[in-house]
């Protein structure tokens, strides 16, 4: 499995990660409805989606440079793209053209994923690479 994930073409698994988060956070009903009552359950998924997305561009970090730890200057660079793309997502959610809601707590939830990223890369590129 290592060796699959290491062969994959550059940036692909950073592309495919923004392609389904930019799908699920932009569109605008990508899901159909559904009547499951599950309290803060999307915050918990914004969490998911900015730590895989985090994840994801540490991955294609490490493979490019062939290296099996991040410098602390990439981790806070991608902590700082992440928690940007975060907010960048919640703003266009409340435009006319969207017609989703802005919410302060989901780029909040964003904003915790991005940190979780950040505490937990080098230790799970680690894993995936060495």
């Amino acid at each position: 499995m290592r060796r699959f994930l290491i062969e994959l073409p550059p940036c692909l698994p950073s592309i495919v990660a923004l392609v389904v988060l930019f799908y699920f956070t932009l569109v605008p009903k990508p899901l159909p409805d559904m009547d499951v009552p599950l309290l803060n359950f999307d915050k918990v998924v914004h969490v998911i989606m900015m730590l895989s997305v985090y994840l994801t561009f540490a991955f294609d970090y490490t493979r490019r440079e062939r290296q099996h730890r991040l410098p602390l200057t990439i981790r806070v660079v991608f902590l700082v793209i992440a928690v940007l793309l975060g907010g960048f997502i919640e703003l266009a959610q409340g435009t006319e053209i969207i017609h989703r809601g802005c919410d302060l707590y989901d780029f909040i939830a964003d904003a915790v994923g991005a940190i979780a990223g950040f505490f937990t890369a080098r230790r799970v590129m680690g894993y995936l690479i060495g």
